[in-house]
């Protein structure tokens, strides 16, 4: 015989051990946790590469990145929510919302990875192209050095 209680659900006359359950604090603990992180990461800085002309497929890129980390805070919310206003039946359902708020920050560390590939290929090409200084003012990108792409 199994009844609920407040940990979880035990089994018997409580000799057996309590089913380990997700609280909704527990997805909002962990969303805001990776997304405070990855922004420090980003606020933090990086590599800098030193453009002569600007790109604005790196603003796009870091637009985006820093988009996929509101996403993240914003599901460690909305899981949060759903875990305790609408009480789901099956149990999978605040694993799928941790690993949402991960692949969130994934993709952004992915999307900072590659616009710093692409930061270094344009001043690697400016670079090679006579002395390498710029005929106007140049523009300093910052490649964030994220957790998942080396």
């Amino acid at each position: 015989m199994k009844r609920l209680t407040e940990e979880g659900t035990r089994s018997g006359d409580g000799a057996g051990s309590a089913v380990w359950a997700v609280r909704p604090h527990h997805i909002a603990a962990f969303g805001f946790t990776l997304s405070g992180a990855a922004l420090y990461e980003r606020l933090r800085g990086g590599r800098v590469y030193v453009l002569c002309d600007p790109s604005p497929l790196l603003g796009r890129l870091t637009t985006v990145a820093l988009c996929l980390v509101a996403a993240a805070a914003v599901m460690a919310v909305v899981g949060a929510w759903v875990v305790q206003e609408k009480a789901p039946r099956h149990s999978a359902v605040p694993w799928v919302f941790f690993a949402v708020i991960a692949a969130l920050i994934v993709a952004a560390d992915g999307a900072d990875a590659y616009g710093e590939r692409e930061a270094a290929v344009i001043a690697a090409h400016e670079g090679s192209e006579g002395a390498g200084r710029c005929g106007e003012a140049a523009r300093i990108y910052e490649a964030t050095p994220g957790w998942f792409f080396w």
